[in-house]
């Protein structure tokens, strides 16, 4: 007796998401056996195994998402050097890429123009590729990743193959979120003042790693 498969099962065996057996149903590429009462997609396995065995497997079409936090990570190639990698992983992995999205913005920041174009786009995806998970977003990352999901869309972070770079980033989004707060509660020249404090102790903090770095180096020798 044939199987007969839900559409999660059908889509794991030909490796692709439910929304993309919906779309093959309307294309008429891919008819389900039948559907239930509640309108469930049903599929024979003899079908699925005609499919695959026709070659008409379309790849997992993906997005990617690329971000650093200030102009002067990208003037040092940051953004372009996480680009190749996402699109080097994608390739490794035969993925579709359907657009890369790449922004300079900071990760508290929810009105990034790219990211809000990317995610109005999700019908067109199957997944998101990213860096780490903290590129989509600093805080509020699980909100986000539940809105992909009702799309059937992935978010797909890649930072377990790569290392990991210095905490710059963190620092700038926390000086970021003191200036914001502060400038609330004490209006733009007082978030102002408190920006440049924080930017001088920064400097002083980097000045004195340089310092320790070269005494040690002196030390050594």
């Amino acid at each position: 007796m044939d199987a007969i498969l839900s559409i999660q099962k059908a889509g794991k065996m030909l490796g692709v998401t439910p929304k993309t057996l919906k779309l093959w149903d309307e294309q008429n590429k891919l008819k389900p056996y039948f559907k239930t009462s509640g309108g469930h997609r049903r599929y024979r396995l003899s079908d699925i195994d005609e499919f695959i065995g026709c070659n008409i497997i379309i790849k997992p079409r993906v997005f990617i998402y690329c971000r650093v936090s200030t102009k002067k990570q990208e003037d040092a190639g940051n953004l372009l050097r996480q680009e190749q990698r996402l699109v080097s992983y994608c390739q490794d992995k035969d993925y579709e890429i359907v657009s890369v999205f790449k922004e300079v913005a900071s990760g508290i920041n929810d009105n990034r123009r790219e990211l809000i174009k990317m995610f109005k786009r999700l019908s067109d995806a199957d997944k998101i590729i990213v860096e780490y998970n903290d590129r989509i977003a600093r805080f509020g990352f699980n909100y986000l990743k539940e809105f992909a999901n009702s799309y059937n869309v992935e978010i797909e972070a890649i930072e377990n193959n790569i290392k990991l770079e210095p905490n710059e980033e963190m620092v700038n989004d926390l000086v970021s979120i003191v200036t914001c707060f502060s400038a609330k509660i004490y209006g733009v020249r007082g978030g102002k003042k408190i920006k440049k404090t924080l930017d001088e102790l920064e400097i002083k903090r980097l000045e004195g790693s340089d310092i320790s770095e070269d005494n040690s180096k002196i030390n050594a020798d």
